[in-house]
């Protein structure tokens, strides 16, 4: 009796796990396949400049703090008009207030500060604005970028760049196995990290560009990348 047990348990517990294979989705395609990746990159000049700081006061009295404030958030402002920056091209977040304390016994002081970002279309203006910037008190947190008016068009040529080495790769690495490339099944901006539905992990796929300012070298960078990886998964045959 206990015998029959066993067998009639180990029974159900392998029906039980075939059910549940066909029951779950396969995670592999069902077609044969090849993955591959490409790239493509390009070095452009800038032709237009970001940088942001941030304005901030301190006090123990709230209206002497917002006063500074003002004050340096209009120096802040004339400072990028004398070097080009278009009113349009400014923009001022909303002031952001807090308490710090200062010690026992003592009352809490009042800090207000301001982020700005502004685009410099005019590079030539660049390095003596920044050095004007830093040398500025009470202006911290700077960081610059670069970029180009016309880095969507770049970017959108490299990506059909890219997906052109992807499928070149995909068929060379196809005839080497005496195959031939099919359509592509999934594609994916950032790497694929495994085969399964719906294949693909999408990642950023725009390298990131700009560095903080460093002391006594504002110049303009001659030339910054740009860079677009695509990575495919196409059907043999």
């Amino acid at each position: 009796m206990k015998s029959s047990t066993i067998v009639v348990t180990l029974a159900l517990c392998a029906a039980s796990a075939i059910c549940s294979a066909q029951a779950a989705p396969s995670s592999l395609p069902t077609h044969p396949f090849v993955s591959t990746s490409g790239k493509a990159q390009l070095w452009m000049r800038p032709d237009i400049g970001e940088v942001k700081f941030e304005a901030g006061a301190q006090d123990p009295s709230a209206e002497t703090a917002a006063s500074q404030l003002q004050q340096l958030s209009a120096g802040a402002m004339q400072l990028l008009a004398e070097h080009g920056v278009l009113q349009a091209d400014i923009e001022a977040y909303e002031v952001e207030k807090k308490t710090v304390p200062m010690g026992e016994q003592q009352p809490p002081a009042y800090s207000m500060g301001r982020l700005f970002h502004a685009r410099v279309r005019d590079l030539a203006q660049w390095p003596a604005l920044m050095a004007k910037l830093v040398e500025m008190d009470h202006i911290t947190s700077i960081s610059s970028t670069f970029d180009r008016t016309d880095g969507d068009d770049i970017n959108t040529q490299l990506m059909a760049a890219a997906a052109d080495d992807a499928r070149s790769k995909g068929a060379s690495l196809a005839k080497a196995f005496g195959r031939k490339l099919g359509p592509v099944m999934a594609i994916a901006r950032g790497p694929l990290d495994q085969v399964g539905a719906p294949y693909i992990e999408q990642q950023p796929g725009r390298e990131a560009r700009g560095s903080a300012p460093q002391t006594g070298s504002y110049a303009v960078p001659d030339s910054i990348p740009y860079s677009q990886t695509v990575n495919a998964i196409f059907v043999l045959r």
